[in-house]
């Protein structure tokens, strides 16, 4: 008999409640940021509802809920869906009474918005906004209006779409997730594949992009030869590449001092202009 009353109060929220709990989310997450609590705020909001209708029997615990989802909270806004989900389910699971404590969801939502923002940032960045970037913005330079539409929307549907995925699979899995995620090795696979390919796309675009050449010419049997053309015959982009290793170099052994090496990238651009190197 106590096994029927569960299923009836695991069944308490239906799958509307949670897809207007996400699409709060999604509507919020970068609207009420402070530096105390970060997007805390917009955790709560995505939270109300549920926490209503999980306590409506249960004032005080309704309140320990509200102030549990209002601490600090700051994640990647689409991979940490996932932990929507997963508190959402603890939640439930906690309200119909098993043996779920406050420091147990706290520590789980803790625990995995660092990892997350790391994963969600290097992809999305990495990933989703550059290879599309790559492929449209030469259609768009070549009068494409479609093509300079395509970028923004791809990432749109891969936000809205990972981001449902994301929070379905929490709340299904619920506590069950967060040991599948810490030890199926799918944390480190997917930082190494984004790291990869972040690093291709970054040379696919410096080379796209960085436009750096020479003016100097050479006699070469009675004959002025280009030295960019016996420099494009060696490795072409030999020089943008030679810049952007460079800007690298700079940056390891200096620090992210951007700034400063955006300075010194134009004094030293005028000054190879003016000597007629470049």
């Amino acid at each position: 008999m106590s096994e029927v009353k569960n299923e009836v109060k695991s069944s308490v929220l239906t799958k509307l409640d949670l897809l207007k709990a996400w699409f709060k989310w999604c509507l919020a997450v970068e609207v009420p940021v402070s530096f105390d609590r970060m997007q805390a705020l917009a955790f709560g909001y995505s939270m109300n509802k549920i926490l209503r209708k999980l306590y409506k029997d249960n004032p005080d615990g309704l309140q320990d809920a509200m102030r549990r989802h209002h601490s600090m909270f700051n994640t990647n806004c689409d991979w940490g869906s996932i932990i929507h989900g997963i508190t959402i389910s603890l939640e439930e699971q906690k309200a119909n009474g098993e043996d779920v404590s406050p420091d147990v969801i706290q520590s789980l939502k803790l625990g995995l918005m660092g990892p997350l923002a790391g994963i969600g940032d290097s992809v999305d960045q990495g990933i989703v906004a550059t290879i599309p970037l790559a492929i449209f913005v030469p259609m768009a330079l070549e009068g494409s209006v479609l093509a300079a539409f395509m970028p923004g929307l791809i990432y749109l549907a891969w936000s809205y779409g990972w981001s449902w995925f994301l929070f379905q699979k929490g709340y299904k899995m619920g506590r069950n997730a967060v040991i599948e995620i810490l030890h199926s090795g799918t944390i480190k696979k997917v930082i190494d594949i984004a790291s990869i390919v972040g690093l291709f796309m970054i040379g696919c675009l410096s080379a796209s992009y960085v436009k750096v050449s020479t003016i100097i010419q050479y006699e070469s049997n009675s004959q002025m030869v280009a030295l960019q053309d016996t420099l494009d015959g060696i490795l072409p982009k030999l020089l943008p590449f030679c810049v952007v290793m460079g800007m690298y170099l700079y940056i390891t052994k200096r620090g992210p001092k951007y700034l400063r090496l955006i300075c010194y990238t134009m004094v030293i651009a005028i000054v190879l202009t003016f000597f007629g190197i470049i």
